[in-house]
């Protein structure tokens, strides 16, 4: 049976949820302030918890849902006011209780409700032992697309141990950075699904990319019928959808400057109005963000607003390419190569000389470009075993400066134009280094731009020589 704990002042609606209780819990604790219920809390770990929202002696029940989150964040709290106000709930569910309920309720209404939250207590405790088995920061399971987070690399085995971390708080915003192709998404879901609050409800992606702010705007937030042309019905966007879940900005770099601040409003208050719409909207949404792009030199172009970055940058996850965590690649290629047995209907063999050439590889595109390659062979290769000459990258040298359109062929559009601009900058500011014998003042001159752009770029492409000026 469940133990439930009470907290009102009112004796008298005290007894009266006793009496409705006792059908569903025999052991049933009461207090009539902050200080009983501090010392109840405090003996042990409750199943349920109903508070009133005021309290006597100007004490608010929000503080005590608060103490309540913060000592057991698994237990549920289920407020009870006598103001039904829209700014009452999301008072209370910004404070951290799980649902709402005016004094007036009937008993076939918080009866309702409380056995969906004694439910949803089970299933949370439920996922958390599930969730423990993830401490071996082994695999992470893409739900949609079932690929996982592989690899036994330093980097990688810090970022599964973060992940884990990080999973344990189910609000703090989270920016994921790194080169397209290199498992954002991956490392979002993950942080999604180790959750064992978040992980039964939705997770949205929102590949905000090249898609203009109004049609944004409308994805985001929803509209109301007729609030443009063409809305014939009523829209409900992707904050609404993933409540209590995780919504995943892909590409958050290209989030138009002009509805930077409407996001912003909607991660500190998590309220919006649908397009159109008066209504205000509460969304227990976690957010998790991604880039391929430099922040901070966007936002020196004032093209991304600095309070939204340090909003977003409460935890930050930087994922390495493939390129430099190339110990993993052999790992990966079996992960893959077992994948593809399986869905193409063939086996295929990776002899050792195959794979080390595969590791030798730079891989522009990532583990996304290596996934296709390997789909690839399956598809085309006419031998059991794949050979050198079936590995169609071979030509290319592993150092060389020149832009092999080849490779980029491989990708999609958009990633084949960053990379092409990943390689330019790169063969330019080598050029320009030996130039001016690694003088970035003089480079910063001829170029045209900052000494603290260009040193970020040349740490980031690894131009870094002995004699270099900084």
């Amino acid at each position: 049976m469940s133990t439930i704990l009470i907290v009102d002042d009112d004796r008298t609606t005290r007894k009266g949820l006793y009496f409705i209780l006792k059908f569903h819990s025999d052991h049933i604790f009461e207090a009539e302030n902050i200080k009983q219920a501090d010392a109840c809390l405090n003996e042990r770990e409750y199943d349920l918890v109903i508070s009133d929202l005021r309290l006597p002696n100007e004490e608010n029940g929000l503080a005590l849902v608060r103490k309540i989150k913060q000592k057991h964040p698994l237990t549920p709290v289920l407020m009870i006011t006598a103001y039904g106000s829209v700014n009452s709930a999301v008072e209370a569910m910004k404070a951290g209780a799980d649902d709402f309920v005016t004094k007036d309720f009937s008993r076939e209404e918080i009866v309702i409700k409380i056995n969906k939250m004694l439910e949803t207590r089970k299933l949370w405790l439920s996922n958390l032992r599930l969730a423990e088995q993830v401490n071996s920061f082994k695999k992470f399971s893409s739900h949609d697309t079932g690929d996982q987070i592989i690899g036994e690399s330093p980097r990688i085995k810090e970022i599964l141990q973060l992940i884990v971390r990080v999973a344990k708080d189910k609000d703090a915003t989270v920016l994921i950075t790194g080169e397209s192709g290199s498992g954002k998404e991956l490392v979002a879901k993950a942080i999604h699904q180790t959750n064992p609050i978040r992980k039964d409800n939705n997770f949205v992606v929102v590949d905000v990319a090249n898609m203009p702010a109004t049609l944004l705007e409308s994805q985001l937030f929803g509209h109301e019928k007729g609030a443009f042309t063409n809305a014939i019905q009523k829209h409900i966007g992707y904050f609404e959808i993933a409540d209590k879940g995780t919504a995943f900005l892909d590409e958050i770099g290209d989030f138009p400057l002009e509805l930077q601040i409407k996001l912003l409003r909607f991660l500190q208050e998590k309220t919006f109005n649908r397009v159109g719409g008066e209504k205000t909207i509460y969304s227990d949404t976690r957010i998790v963000a991604a880039t391929n792009k430099d922040l901070s030199e966007l936002m020196a172009k004032q093209r991304f607003r600095e309070d939204l970055f340090y909003r977003l940058n409460v935890i930050s996850i930087h994922i390495p390419s493939l390129r430099e965590r190339r110990e993993d690649i052999p790992l990966l290629i079996d992960y893959f190569k077992n994948k593809f047995e399986w869905t193409k209907g063939r086996v295929l063999l990776f002899p050792e000389s195959v794979i080390r050439h595969m590791t030798e590889y730079n891989w522009p595109g990532n583990i996304r470009q290596l996934k296709n390659f390997i789909e690839r062979l399956f598809i085309l290769c006419p031998h059991e075993e794949v050979r050198l000459g079936d590995l169609n990258f071979e030509q290319t040298p592993k150092n060389s400066d020149d832009f092999v359109f080849g490779d980029l062929l491989q990708l999609s559009l958009k990633d084949a134009r960053q990379e092409l601009i990943r390689n330019f900058e790169r063969v330019y500011l080598k050029h320009y280094l030996e130039l001016y014998n690694n003088n970035i003042s003089k480079l910063a001159t001829a170029v045209g731009e900052s000494r603290e752009s260009l040193s970020k770029k040349i740490k980031k492409y690894a131009l870094k020589t002995p004699s270099e000026d900084f």
